[in-house]
């Protein structure tokens, strides 16, 4: 058994050798890399209004000169004020109708309709004839000015309405 220890040893000093000469080396496992995406650098020029919808567009034109005409229409069409129990226009209602009147005719296709109104005083009777009288008022300096009375329509409100 003593000749075996020296030749165990040695077969065991041997395959120590062996394995450490062979030692396999440490690596990474080389994984090809992704491809990197690539920033699309082309530019295309966008159509004008593209993905508007032009009725839209249109419909908004129409609401933008509707709302001109009618600030147009509050700045030229004035109210017409009348003294207490009368029906007779004063010169500041002539002066405001004038104006009314040029901007009656510059739009032909525009309607009016005149109302006439009263305060509460008096009866429901007297004052829609008042107001009736009142709007007749208007309606004939406006046609004797030259507005087409197709433009114009009255209504009397009498007490029913105060201004």
């Amino acid at each position: 058994m003593m000749r075996a220890l020296p030749a165990f040893a040695c077969a065991a000093m041997l395959c120590m050798l062996g394995f450490s000469g062979c030692k396999k080396k440490d690596t990474l496992d080389q994984i090809p890399p992704e491809p990197v995406p690539q920033a699309d650098t082309t530019f295309e020029e966008p159509e004008p209004f593209a993905g508007i919808d032009t009725s839209d567009e249109a419909t908004f034109r129409e609401a933008e000169l509707e709302a001109e005409l009618q600030r147009q229409v509050r700045e030229n069409l004035k109210p017409v004020y009348f003294e207490f129990n009368s029906y007779a226009l004063t010169p500041e209602s002539a002066d405001n109708l004038a104006g009314s009147a040029s901007f009656l005719m510059e739009h032909p296709n525009m309607r009016v309709l005149i109302e006439g109104h009263c305060d509460e005083r008096g009866s429901s009777e007297y004052n829609m004839g008042l107001g009736e009288n009142r709007a007749r008022a208007v309606k004939n300096y406006l046609t004797n000015y030259g507005v087409p009375a197709i433009q114009l329509e009255i209504t009397s409100w009498g007490k029913e309405r105060p201004v």
